[in-house]
Parts: C-alpha cells; sequence; structure tokens
C-alpha cells in the first residue's frame, strides 16, 4: 500500500475530526478545571497527527516527498510529555508542575525534531536507514531509539501516577479514572506492537488510529462521568469518617461530591446523588435552598423546615482553583439540636427566677425597658405593681425555708392567674415581686393588685406539712411621660409600697404622684 490512499486518507480525517470535536466539547464544559487543558492539548495533538498522516497518504502536495510525514511526527514526541502533564493534574498531584518541568519536557522533542530534519548532515536519527518512499517512521539511528526510549518511560511515569491514584479511591472517581486508564493504555500497546514489527497495517503506521480512540474513552469519560463537570478539588476535604455533611456543588449548582454523613442525611446513595442539581437533592428543603442557591460565602444556624425542630450550623465556602478561577461551593453542616436545647435552656435559666420560674430582676428590666420606649412611642399609659409578702422573715422562722419557698411559690401562681398575658411579671428579689402593666391606667393597676391581694389574704397554704396563711402589701404608681423614667416609676412604687406597710400591712397605695 503506497499514497496515495484515499479510503486510508477519509479514515485519518474523520479520526482528527473526532478529536478536534472532543477537545471542544471539553472547552466548553471546563476550560479551566484540573487536567482540561492538557486534556485539549493531546486532543489537538492527535488531530494534527491525523490530519497531516492523513495528507500524506493523500499525496497532497509539499516541497520534499517525506514533507507531511516529517510533519506528522511532531504529535508522537509531545505526546508523553502531555500525557504525563495530564496524569499529575487528574490525580491531583499539580505540586510537581513546576516551570523547570515543563521547560524539561520541552527539551527532549524539541531536539529529537532538530536532529530528524537535520539528518541528512549527520545521520543520527535514522541512521541511513530510511528507505526511499517510506510510509512511516520506524526504526532509525541512536536518537530515534533513545527518543522511543524516553517516550515509553514517559507514558510509564504517567500509568503509575495514575494506577497509584486509582487504589486510593473509590466509587465514582475510582471509575473515572479506570476509564482515563483503559482509553491511554490502547495506544501505548500499539505503539509498542506497531515499533517492534508487528502492526496489524503493513506498511503504513496504525498509531494515530489506536491513540484516536483514546478519544473515545475520554468522550466517554466526558459525558458520562462529567470527567471535568466533576471537579474533586474538595475530595482531599471529605474525610469518609466525619459526622458533619459535607457537599461540593460546580459552578452549575451540581452535586460534585458528597461524604457519607451527607448521604445519611440526605437518605440516598452517594452515586445517586452526584451530579443532580442541588435543588432535586434537596428537594425537601425547598426554601433553605432558595435562600442560598447563589450565595457563596455563609455561616447560619437554621432549622430544618416540615415541621422539624432539628438546628443546622451550615457554612458555604467558595472554591477556586490555583488561579483563581471560580469552580464552585463547599457546604458543610453539622446538626446541633442538641447545643442549641442547651443554649436555650442556658438562655430561660439567664431569664428565669430558679424557684417560680418567673422572669428574674435582670430580665424584668430588659423587657421593661423595652415596653416603656412603646409606651413613650405611642403615647400609651403604662403602670407598675411592686408586691412585697408581709412578715415573711417569721414564716421562715416559724415554719423553715421550705415553707417559705412553697409561699412563693403559692404566691406567685396566684398572681399569674391574675395578670394578662401581655404583662411583665417577675421576681423583683427575696420575697418582693413586680410586675409591669402595658396600656393599663393607675386606677385599673390599683384594681389588679387589690385582686391579687383579696385571693392572697383568703387562701391557706396547704400540704403535709404546712397549713397557714400569707398577706401581701401592693404599691402602685402609673408611668407619667416623657419626662419619666422606669427608674423613677419603680422608686414611686416602691414609696407607696412603703406607705402600705407603714399603714398596718395588707393594703395596695397607688398614687399618681409622691
Amino acid at each position: 500500500m503506497t499514497p496515495p490512499d484515499l479510503l486510508y486518507s477519509v479514515i485519518l480525517f474523520t479520526t482528527g475530526a473526532v478529536c478536534f470535536t472532543v477537545g471542544v466539547i471539553v472547552w466548553q464544559r471546563r476550560p479551566f478545571a484540573s487536567g482540561s487543558i492538557p486534556l485539549i492539548a493531546y486532543l489537538a495533538t492527535l488531530c494534527w497527527w491525523d490530519f497531516t498522516y492523513g495528507l500524506f497518504w493523500a499525496n497532497a502536495p509539499t516541497p520534499v516527498p517525506t514533507f507531511w510525514l516529517d510533519v506528522s511526527f511532531v504529535a508522537p514526541t509531545v505526546i508523553p510529555g502531555i500525557f504525563l502533564i495530564f496524569a499529575l493534574q487528574v490525580s491531583e498531584q499539580e505540586r510537581w508542575i513546576k516551570k523547570p518541568l515543563l521547560y524539561g519536557l520541552c527539551v527532549e522533542p524539541l531536539t529529537v525534531l532538530i536532529l530528524m530534519w537535520s539528518d541528512p548532515w549527520h545521520g543520527l536519527f535514522f541512521g541511513g536507514k530510511r528507505p526511499l518512499g517510506a510510509t512511516m517512521i520506524q526504526g532509525g539511528g541512536p536518537v530515534f531509539w533513545a527518543h522511543v526510549v524516553y517516550s515509553y518511560l514517559m507514558i510509564l511515569l504517567a500509568f503509575v501516577i495514575l494506577v497509584r491514584r486509582f487504589q486510593k479511591t473509590s466509587g465514582i472517581y475510582r471509575r473515572r479514572l479506570g476509564v482515563i486508564i483503559i482509553g491511554a493504555v490502547i495506544p501505548w500497546v500499539n505503539s509498542f506492537l506497531f515499533v517492534f514489527g508487528y502492526s496489524p497495517i503493513p506498511y503504513a503506521d496504525n498509531t494515530p488510529f489506536s491513540t484516536s480512540l483514546a478519544a473515545f474513552a475520554f468522550a466517554y469519560a466526558v459525558l458520562h462521568y462529567r470527567l471535568f463537570d466533576i471537579v474533586p478539588v474538595a475530595r482531599d476535604a471529605l474525610v469518609e469518617e466525619m459526622t458533619d455533611g459535607v457537599i461540593a456543588l460546580d459552578a452549575s449548582n451540581r452535586v460534585v461530591d458528597i461524604n457519607p454523613a451527607a448521604a445519611r442525611g440526605i437518605g440516598a446513595a452517594p452515586d445517586d446523588i452526584l451530579g443532580k442539581p442541588v435543588a432535586d437533592v434537596f428537594s425537601r428543603w425547598e426554601e433553605i435552598v432558595e435562600e442560598f442557591m447563589d450565595v457563596r460565602r455563609a455561616r447560619v444556624e437554621i432549622l430544618e423546615g416540615n415541621g422539624s425542630e432539628n438546628y443546622l450550623d451550615l457554612q458555604i465556602s467558595p472554591l477556586y482553583d490555583r488561579k483563581k478561577n471560580y469552580l464552585g461551593r463547599l457546604i458543610v453542616w453539622r446538626d446541633i439540636s442538641h447545643l442549641k436545647q442547651t443554649q436555650m435552656e442556658l438562655e430561660k435559666i439567664a431569664m428565669q427566677d430558679p424557684l417560680t420560674s418567673i422572669y428574674n430582676r435582670r430580665h424584668f428590666f430588659t423587657l421593661a425597658e423595652a415596653e416603656i420606649e412603646r409606651a413613650l412611642r405611642y403615647h400609651t399609659p403604662c403602670s407598675i405593681i411592686l408586691a412585697d409578702i408581709d412578715q415573711f422573715k417569721n414564716v421562715n422562722d416559724q415554719y423553715g425555708h421550705k415553707a417559705g419557698d412553697e409561699a412563693l411559690i403559692c404566691f406567685t401562681k396566684v398572681c399569674r392567674k391574675s395578670l394578662r398575658k401581655v404583662d411583665i411579671f417577675a421576681r423583683y428579689g427575696g420575697e418582693e415581686f413586680i410586675a409591669l402593666l402595658p396600656e393599663t391606667e393607675l386606677e385599673q393597676a390599683v384594681e389588679t393588685a387589690e385582686r391579687i391581694r383579696q385571693i392572697v389574704a383568703s387562701s391557706s397554704l396547704e400540704s403535709a406539712q404546712f397549713d397557714f396563711g400569707i398577706t401581701a402589701s401592693f404599691g402602685v404608681a402609673a408611668f407619667q411621660g416623657a419626662d419619666d423614667t422606669l427608674d423613677h416609676l419603680i422608686q414611686r412604687a416602691d414609696q407607696s409600697l412603703y406607705e402600705a406597710k407603714n399603714a398596718g400591712r395588707n393594703r395596695v397605695v397607688g398614687k399618681e404622684n409622691l
């Protein structure tokens, strides 16, 4: 078989077009993803090889008979280095890709090509073994065989890197690397057979065909496994034993990685989640997805929807490659329901009196100040009731502190039944209690205090150990408007309480001004 051979040329042009098309697909899908640039270069080189060798077999016009054949040899000289860079990137070993390595990988191809094109002057490449009318470059001098050894060492090194990474991965990443290894091993084996004279196509180099088969393998990886849509930029962060849920999203909001904890939380197998839009994966949390769909960075506490009482600590972080190109987001969440429950209990303790379970003095002032501001803003009335259990020391002395505690609890229950939900009721200290009554005039507040006083006076504390009654005195004061303050209001209520006690106790005193 000698040129021209149009059928052979058409086949070469077709495989070259396939390589070009796959390269365009990779560029459109993920132009900046790890491994995409060397893969595009790899496919472009295959395209060059197929087209130039096709032109040779089409007997296209040339300045010299071997021009297209010699030009096509550019591809096999640079492919080993490109494949090594590709293997380093997809295996996440980019730390080795430095300028010295890149420059070094350029030296050998340039040297070989210069010596090949200048062979008539020194004979180092072909060694006088290139017959006239040869249709392929199959053997030669020391430079040719040195290049063969170099190329196989580069490819072998790339395979070792891929296989080692293959052994350390699992799931979709393992299958993806398997496709890459299978696709790349075909031309390597075929080239080995070709160089040693076992070519199935006599008089022609079928290495471009076998090498182009890698394009189909990579196309399958790109389209089926989303080789560069699903970028493993966060894989090292996804510790399998983590109890936190961790998910990586690409720039199109598709799930590209997930750890077992996140998969359990979602209720699906990782392989069923990978590659799906985040809106589909978190369909039961529509409100959360909608709120954070386009948020690149956040740290919030959220309450799961659908009536759930589970609290999540959600953290969203952007992911960038080494060139600061945006790749996607890393989402980490942990269930903090127990912590949140503890926090709420601590807040409750900080607000409540431990004995009576009503507000303590500190929290009363917080709420009362806000209510005073509201009264000023809307010009509404407001009143304070200050109450003190009469002769409480005698209760403790005669019946003991346990009886005194029961007396405080009993008094609290009576007050809570008589006060409204909007009223702010608290233990002011010891046997003193305080209540702020929003939107209440002095007269109404005095009536409320009197009602409580009568109920307390007519009741008795009956239990297995105690049977006695208590009374209480009340001081009432009304808010005077813009020139008044909460402290002054309490002072006036305290003065009214003092008058009630001096007047014989068990009574209510309330005045506009003191």
